[in-house]
This record gives C-alpha cells, sequence and structure tokens, in this order.
C-alpha cells in the first residue's frame, strides 16, 4: 500500500512532496491503529482537512474489512491447496521487494546527513537484534532529535 500512495500520490499526481509523504508515514507509524490507515488518514487531512481525513477513514476501513472477510473465506476453504501455498509464496516475495523498495526510497529523502544515518542505523540495530520497542524508540528519536537539530537562535 505505501508503494502505491507514493506512486500515485507523489510520482503520478504531485499531490504531496517526498519529504511530506515521509512525514505522513511516520506519523502513521507513531499513532495507535493500522499504520496504514493512519497513513491514509494524515494525507487525506494535509490535502482537504477533516473532509479528507474522513473520506480516507472511510474508503479505507470498509473496504480493508470487506477484503480481508472475503479473503479469509477463500482461504480458510482454500487452505492446503498446493497452488494457493505456490502462489502465496511468490506474493510474500513480491511483498518484501515493495518494501525494500519504499524504504529505499524513504531513505534517499529522509536521510540528508551523517547524523540522520546514525539515527536510523542505531534504530536498525536496537530493532532488529535487542527487540527494542518501538514506541520507546520512536519517542526517544524524538527526543534525541530535538536535541541534535533543534536550531541555535
Amino acid at each position: 500500500m505505501l508503494a502505491f500512495f507514493e506512486r500515485e500520490l507523489v510520482e503520478k499526481e504531485k499531490w504531496l512532496t517526498r519529504e511530506e509523504f515521509v512525514e505522513s508515514v511516520a506519523i502513521g507509524q507513531m499513532t495507535p491503529g493500522p499504520p496504514i490507515v493512519n497513513t491514509g488518514i494524515c494525507i487525506g487531512y494535509k490535502l482537504k482537512g477533516i473532509k479528507g481525513a474522513l473520506a480516507t477513514t472511510t474508503g479505507q476501513s470498509f473496504t480493508g474489512t470487506v477484503l480481508a472477510i472475503l479473503l479469509a473465506i477463500f482461504y480458510v476453504k482454500s487452505h492446503g491447496n498446493v497452488l494457493l501455498t505456490a502462489v502465496m509464496k511468490g506474493v510474500g516475495a513480491a511483498v518484501v521487494g515493495l518494501l525494500v523498495s519504499i524504504v529505499f526510497k524513504m531513505a534517499k529523502a529522509s536521510i540528508k546527513d551523517y547524523k540522520s544515518w546514525l539515527f536510523a542505523l542505531v534504530a536498525f540495530f536496537l530493532l532488529a537484534f535487542f527487540k527494542l520497542n518501538p514506541i520507546l524508540l520512536i519517542l526517544a528519536s524524538g527526543i534525541l532529535g530535538l536535541i541534535v537539530y533543534r536550531r541555535r537562535t
């Protein structure tokens, strides 16, 4: 979904800059609830205010719920099917590729200096190897970002 959002909203329609998109994804990740829905709500609000936020909430929640129910019914009835297993392996690999693609694009847009590289690498290692709580990691990064990037006036 993130790859689709970025392609449509940033590259094709040019409704958002890459930086605005990255900020929306960050807000969507740190707010309670499904991150992709939260990202959509943030983008909807940025584009059309409260009406945009309500429209994206309705569209994503209704469509996602109906699709999830239909897929669950299909999966339960077809579970163990050799063809379905093969398809799911292919889809799983493609999803990993899409995620790597979006992470790469987000990194290009938001990692501009050695300090941001350091933030990204430390966050990755703390999450991947030490299983640090992501919420605590985001809060700590925000506080450290305030300290490191605050402009002196």
